[in-house]
């Protein structure tokens, strides 16, 4: 009897494993039990029983089922008298879409400002060094050019 309860641990083992291996790769505290309830309070309306719908009548109720459908599809795609509050003539629309792009390009230009340097440009001390050491050697050249010039030197 000891040999048949041996063979039979294992296979109940494997079947928990492969089941712990299927399920999301993330570890959750409470393990393999889902979450029931949400975040409700305890007593709220979502909490309480549904009721039993009002109309017995199987046709009734996919009528009325239908009929929501309908109204939903029709809100969503923003036709019929459902939307009529919400739906804007298509020059409000189009005033719309402009104001959305101008207030899109004017934060793109403000974060542009933004990140352009300011009008106060700083060099290094060894760039501002390299600058000078150039315009005086440039300055001295010119002036040994024209030196040799009119010293009639160079032609």
């Amino acid at each position: 009897m000891a040999k048949e309860n041996t063979p039979q641990q294992p296979a109940a083992a494997t079947p928990k494993m492969a089941q712990q291996k299927s399920t999301s790769k993330k570890s959750t505290p409470r393990g393999n039990r889902t979450q029931v309830g949400g975040t409700a309070v305890p007593g709220a309306k979502s909490t309480t029983p549904k009721p039993p719908p009002a109309a017995s009548n199987p046709s009734q109720q996919q009528a009325e089922s239908y009929n929501r459908d309908m109204r939903r599809r029709m809100q969503h795609m923003g036709t019929g008298p459902y939307s009529e509050n919400q739906r804007s003539s298509p020059q409000e629309q189009r005033k719309k879409r402009i104001e959305r792009r101008k207030q899109r390009l004017e934060d793109e230009r403000e974060r542009l400002r933004r990140s352009s340097p300011t009008g106060k440009v700083t060099l290094g001390r060894r760039n501002l060094y390299f600058v000078i050491g150039v315009a005086v050697l440039i300055v001295v050249l010119i002036v040994v050019f024209v030196i040799l010039r009119s010293t009639h030197i160079i032609a």
